[in-house]
């Protein structure tokens, strides 16, 4: 079963997701990109992954887009544990995932979930 969050559809998922991707790119987050797992997962929706050049960086994107999707109307599942390289912010159907760059390239979620849908911005706003 997966969990709802707010009377989100997926299309407006997908709409907060790129939004949100904006809006990190906006912080200066490194390569912020959308996954779409409905076809490839049967209890994950979406994943937002990024990468803060920090420590304190990557803290200060989760704070920032935690703040956001409160806006946005979506409810937070859980606390999220800011003192880690690896930042998971659970949003039910959306989980954010903000990495340092090390462990980013560790973990390698974009690899391990290769049969997504990607969404990345057009043009990088940080270039």
């Amino acid at each position: 079963m997966k969990p709802a969050n707010s009377n989100y559809s997926d299309d407006e998922n997908v709409k907060v997701g790129l939004s949100c991707i904006e809006f990190l790119d906006l912080k200066k987050a490194d390569s912020p990109v959308l996954l779409d797992l409905r076809n490839v997962n049967s209890y994950l929706d979406f994943f937002i992954i990024a990468t803060g050049n920090s420590s304190i960086h990557c803290r200060a994107l989760a704070k920032d887009v935690e703040k956001m999707l409160h806006e946005a109307g979506l409810k937070q599942f859980g606390r999220t544990d800011y003192d880690s390289e690896w930042i998971i912010i659970d949003f039910g159907s959306i989980i954010v995932h903000i990495f340092t760059e090390d462990m980013r390239n560790y973990y390698q979620l974009e690899k391990l979930w290769g049969d997504s849908i990607k969404y990345v911005l057009k043009e990088n706003s940080n270039d």
